[in-house]
């Protein structure tokens, strides 16, 4: 690592090792590679090498007993000795001049959070209406400035920022969102920057997208109620029966600006619908059951299961 390195890019990888190969390529090809440091957390060593992992610029760091996504991710920030962490996931791959962009992107003191802009891998229906619905709101073209609300799993953060939200509690990933919450209340500001462009590969299939996003959601629905009471529980449960069109309303307004993506938008109506159908049944199933397997799912549906791009 350079001694002087601002920007920490974290990645986990699992079994698909050509695909964590790929991500790893990308992020070595960037300009702004003498001011980083890059740390790839391995979960399964034993599934094979990955050539670009013996680059003298990428730190291993081993973690095959790390039981859940969350996990890694909190391992990833303890490891991190840059001021700045940029989470990419193994099946996203940053273009060029991403990492310019990130570290550009945290030149005010008060910019706790940056989020890339989103673009799919192989253009196609069903991927830009399944990247619409994980994405939408940091779809590319966006103008960019100040958020409201951040992506998961694919962000930057100012570590500083970051660690009070997850120490002690590496759970806390499962429900990011109330710790970019917490960030904004303390006078954080999240900005998406254009230049940050990250394609995401999409999944095979609808029924794929349903299975992945509904362990997510029930993840989320299992960790953030979980000092809540029963009669809480299912109050929340009920009301996410009006959840989908909520959720589309809300997608519906971030594109207001964006008028390229206005067809985008009308024409992935059904699987949005799906998609968020499934989201709201599993974030309920989540408040009233916990978690059941749904940690494990979600673990090995990023890191264990092939996407189409």
């Amino acid at each position: 690592m350079p001694a002087d390195a601002e920007l920490s890019v974290a990645v986990i990888a699992g079994d698909l090792r050509e695909r964590a190969d790929i991500c790893l390529r990308h992020i070595l090809s960037q300009s702004a590679l003498e001011r980083m440091e890059i740390l790839l957390l391995d979960l399964n060593p034993e599934a094979g090498e990955l050539a670009s992992a013996s680059h003298p610029g990428v730190r291993v760091l081993p973690g095959p007993g790390l039981r859940y996504y969350c996990e890694a991710q909190a391992e990833l920030v303890r490891a991190a000795r840059a001021p700045l962490i940029a989470f990419v996931e193994d099946h996203t791959y940053v273009q060029p001049g991403w990492a310019e962009a990130v570290i550009r992107g945290f030149d005010s003191p008060r910019v706790s959070v940056v989020n890339y802009a989103f673009t799919v891998v192989h253009d196609g229906y069903m991927s830009r209406s399944i990247l619409l619905a994980e994405y939408g709101p940091w779809m590319a073209p966006h103008p960019g400035g100040p958020i409201s609300h951040a992506a998961s799993n694919n962000v930057a953060y100012r570590r500083d920022a970051l660690l009070p939200h997850i120490e002690g509690n590496d759970a806390a990933f499962e429900t990011e969102f109330l710790s970019h919450r917490a960030i904004r209340r303390g006078g954080g500001i999240i900005r998406l920057v254009p230049a940050a462009l990250a394609a995401h590969e999409s999944w095979c299939s609808l029924a794929e997208a349903c299975l992945a996003n509904g362990a997510q959601k029930r993840v989320i629905g299992a960790r953030r109620s979980v000092l809540w009471s029963r009669t809480r529980r299912i109050l929340w449960s009920a009301a996410m029966s009006v959840a989908p069109p909520l959720f589309l309303m809300r997608l519906a307004w971030s594109l207001r600006l964006r008028p390229r993506l206005w067809t985008t938008l009308v024409a992935a109506l059904p699987v949005l619908l799906a998609i968020y159908a499934c989201c709201a049944w599993n974030e309920a199933l989540g408040y009233l059951f916990g978690a059941g397997t749904s940690r494990e799912d979600f673990r090995d549906r990023e890191l264990a299961v092939r996407r189409n791009g």
